[in-house]
């Protein structure tokens, strides 16, 4: 019976291998699980709702930050629908700037089609990586994104989009997600959405604080301008309306914004410029009473804010 260190090596090899190929079929399963986990919970996750849309046409894809994420609270799509006669999609994401965007209805875009985008824009929007490039990278914008090679092949596309493939074709965030037995809706819809907020002074400070961290650095501000230029050219080149709005927020948060006013002279000069439709609606709900907290609509805002004129431009632009 042959003997020896050659022997001993190849057992050992043997050994690794086979310890190697277990690890990897365990890894397997426990992908299958999540990705299996992630049809049976997901729900607001917008790469979920971008790859199980039911439409391919749309009139509307609604996208931006926090903002415009209550028109998607509960019952509050639907209505808008109904109210308009539109088909509608929000794939706001929570913290999202211009890249974030960009990257949702690219994903959108190669099995659906829309006559619109409805920009829901903050001024943050353009101030940071925190709301770009690292927004993305937050584990919880891949714990529920099915995997799908349209994906795949949009991160790809975007070289700022590129460092979030190893983590979806890993699944690690999937696999990893500590609410994957969670409904799929965030604290705010959940908890906060028919609230009514009192202000408190502290409290409005602390949240500006945490949008608007630093004085932003001139070339940051103008490589996410360049990136939202891109961004329209894009669209009007498909022939896809772009409509930017500033959402509702009261006056006395606003206040506290550095450079609100200014923001809002320059997009409407880059509005005029790029034949892009804005509406600059900051004040159009003044009562504290139509809040949740600092500057995020509650349930009576939404639907005050959609009657008095959001349902109007929907209808306007729809066809």
């Amino acid at each position: 019976m042959a003997s020896g260190p050659g022997v001993a090596l190849v057992i050992r090899k043997r050994r690794a291998i086979l310890f190697v190929l277990i690890g990897l079929l365990l890894y397997l399963c426990l992908y299958a699980a999540s990705e299996a986990l992630v049809y049976h919970y997901g729900q607001r996750n917008r790469f979920f709702m971008i790859g199980t849309a039911p439409l391919r046409q749309y009139d509307y894809v609604i996208v931006g930050a926090s903002h415009a994420m209550p028109f998607d609270f509960e019952d509050m799509n639907r209505r808008l629908q109904e109210a308009s006669g539109t088909h509608i999609i929000n794939l706001s994401i929570e913290g999202g700037g211009v890249l974030p965007a960009r990257l949702m209805v690219g994903y959108f875009l190669v099995a659906h089609t829309t006559r619109n985008v409805l920009y829901f824009l903050d001024s943050f929007a353009f101030q940071s990586a925190q709301w770009n490039e690292a927004r993305l990278a937050d584990a919880s914008a891949f714990a529920r994104a099915p995997f799908d090679p349209a994906l795949v092949a949009t991160l790809w596309r975007y070289p700022w989009a590129q460092p979030n493939l190893p983590d979806y074709l890993s699944g690690f965030s999937k696999i990893n997600n500590p609410g994957r037995f969670e409904p799929d809706v965030t604290e705010a819809e959940a908890k906060n959405f028919h609230t009514v907020y009192r202000p408190i002074a502290y409290l409005d400070r602390q949240r500006v604080q945490y949008m608007y961290p630093t004085r932003p650095d001139p070339a940051t501000v103008q490589r996410y301008r360049d990136a939202f230029t891109d961004f329209a050219r894009f669209l009007r080149e498909r022939g896809i309306r772009l409509i930017v709005i500033r959402p509702p927020i009261p006056a006395r948060f606003a206040g506290l914004i550095p450079g609100e006013a200014e923001f809002g002279t320059e997009i409407a000069e880059m509005a005029r410029q790029q034949d892009i439709v804005f509406r600059d609606w900051s004040g159009a709900v003044a009562k504290d009473a139509l809040y949740y907290n600092s500057d995020h609509l509650n349930r009576d805002g939404v639907l005050q804010f959609a009657k008095a004129q959001l349902v109007q431009l929907l209808v306007q632009y729809r066809e």
